[in-house]
């Protein structure tokens, strides 16, 4: 099956323990990667993410997925799995001080196609994520400032 992993970096106008609170947040992954919608998340009692279920499109057809937090490291860098019918990947957040009260932000994301539509449009779905990541990142970044 047909795969492909983009990252982008971008500066937080925010600390790491700022940045690391806003992930824990599942609306916050809305929008990044094949995340288009976020529907439902499940929280530990000290307010961590463990998972939530996702939406994203994939050929005009609407899909369903999970994504399960399989790494994570308190203001460092936290790990989603993504498991969708079309789609499935890792989407990582890897978190650096970068001094003044800033935080560089590494987003990295790599997709893997496990459907016979997903593989027949994986071309113009990875074209689609190598031009849209940079300025989702950025946005993020932005939206902490």
């Amino acid at each position: 099956m047909p795969r492909a992993t983009f990252s982008h970096q971008a500066v937080a106008a925010a600390s790491t323990e700022e940045v690391w609170e806003r992930l824990q947040l599942a609306d916050t992954w809305a929008n990044i990667g094949p995340v288009e919608d976020v529907i439902e998340s499940v929280s530990r009692e000290d307010g961590q993410l463990e998972s939530f279920v996702w939406t994203t499109t994939v050929a005009a057809k609407h899909y369903t997925g999970i994504a399960a937090v399989s790494d994570a490291v308190y203001g460092e860098r936290m790990t989603l799995d993504l498991d969708a019918r079309e789609v499935a990947g890792t989407l990582e957040a890897h978190l650096a001080p970068n001094g003044n009260g800033t935080t560089i932000v590494t987003v990295t994301l790599e997709v893997v196609s496990r459907g016979t539509l997903s593989t027949l449009f994986f071309p113009v779905v990875s074209e689609a994520v190598a031009r849209g990541l940079p300025s989702q990142v950025d946005e993020f970044a932005a939206s902490l400032g």
